[in-house]
């Protein structure tokens, strides 16, 4: 089965975290925790890749080492990024073949992907989620529990 993406925005960096470490371990946030716990539990489905939206290192795989940045996403910043962090977006997309992409992003963090909201990016469905919404994890975790 063609896997899902799940992308999230950065969070606070963890203070117990030291130097590089994966973009998933290096930030803190309630997406963060969820993620860490249902990998933890192997309970995170094999058919979601999972990739972090950074304003200093762009979009990256979550397992991807990164070092601590306290650079935070601003419209301007969003606004420079936004071809970079689309070509890495394409080239996901190109490689892996989801069948569906859910963006979790604060709005700052879509615009450094698309300039405005779509329903598809090359053909392939986007959902999109305000992270800081009621029932954000709920609703994160009846879409990557949906085939």
């Amino acid at each position: 089965m063609p896997p899902r993406l799940l992308i999230i925005a950065e969070g606070e960096a963890r203070a117990e975290v030291e130097g590089k470490a994966a973009a998933l371990d290096l930030f803190d946030g309630p997406l963060f925790a969820l993620a860490r716990s249902l990998r933890a539990r192997g309970a995170w489905p094999g058919d979601v890749g999972l990739y972090v939206l950074t304003s200093e290192h762009g979009l990256v795989p979550a397992d991807q080492r990164v070092a601590p940045s306290d650079r935070r996403m601003t419209p301007a910043r969003a606004a420079e990024a936004i071809y970079e962090n689309f070509g890495r977006l394409a080239a996901a997309l190109a490689a892996q073949r989801p069948t569906a992409v859910m963006l979790a992003l604060p709005d700052v963090y879509r615009r450094a992907l698309f300039r405005k909201d779509t329903p598809y990016v090359q053909g392939v469905p986007v959902d999109y989620l305000d992270p800081e919404g009621k029932n954000a994890a709920d609703r994160i975790i009846a879409w990557l529990r949906s085939a």
